[in-house]
C-alpha cells in the first residue's frame, strides 16, 4: 500500500512530462513564459503560454519543471503513430510512448476505437503546424485543412509535435474537413 502511495504520484507526474508542448488558447487570463519538458533533449524549454487550455506539461519555472520531470524515461523514437478513422493522429500518438487512453481525452477529442480522436469541429479549425524534427530527423509530405481557402493544402511535416490538422493524403483531409 505504501508503494502505491509513493510510486503512483511519480508515474502520473512523469506522464505529464511526456506530453508535447501546448501553447493553449488566448482568453481573458494572462499568458506568459512557461516551461515544458522536452523529451528529446531531456531539458525544460521555455515557451509562450496563451493563458487557457493546453496540457499538464506546463510549469511556471524551469526549476519546478526539472524537479518533476528530470527522471522521466521515454523516447520519441518509440512513439506509436496511432491513426484515427479520419486519418488524423490520435492524441499523444506523435509525442508519447503510447497514445492517450479514452479516459484522458483532451478538449476537442472524443473516444473512437480506444483512441482519443479529434472532432471535425476542433481539427478543421486548427492552424497549420509543421512540427519539428524528431530523433530520426525525417520529414514527409502531409496535408492540412486551410480554413481561409476552404481547401486542403500540401505541407512538410517534420515528424514530431505539430497538431491534429495533419493528414497522410489529400482525400483523407477532404473527407474530414470538406464534407
Amino acid at each position: 500500500m505504501i508503494y502505491l502511495l509513493v510510486v503512483m504520484p511519480l508515474v502520473l507526474a512523469q506522464k505529464q512530462c511526456l506530453l508535447g508542448r501546448d501553447s493553449g488558447e488566448f482568453c481573458d487570463k494572462p499568458g506568459g513564459q512557461r516551461f515544458f519538458f522536452d523529451l528529446r533533449t531531456k531539458k525544460c524549454q521555455p515557451f509562450y503560454y496563451k493563458g487557457c487550455g493546453g496540457n499538464q506539461n506546463r510549469f511556471d519555472t524551469s526549476d519546478n519543471c526539472m524537479a518533476i520531470c528530470s527522471n522521466t524515461k521515454g523516447s520519441t523514437a518509440t512513439a506509436i503513430e496511432a491513426v484515427c478513422k479520419s486519418g488524423a493522429y490520435a492524441a499523444g500518438a506523435t509525442t508519447l510512448p503510447e497514445p492517450l487512453s479514452c479516459e484522458e481525452c483532451p478538449k476537442g477529442y472524443e473516444c473512437e476505437d480506444n483512441l482519443c480522436c479529434p472532432t471535425k469541429e476542433y481539427l478543421c479549425n486548427l492552424p497549420y503546424d509543421a512540427g519539428r524534427f524528431g530523433d530520426q530527423g525525417s520529414h514527409r509530405p502531409r496535408y492540412f485543412y486551410a480554413k481561409s481557402y476552404h481547401n486542403c493544402m500540401l505541407f512538410t511535416y517534420y515528424g514530431r509535435d505539430g497538431n491534429a490538422n495533419n493528414f497522410e493524403t489529400y482525400n483523407e483531409c477532404k473527407a474530414m474537413c470538406m464534407s
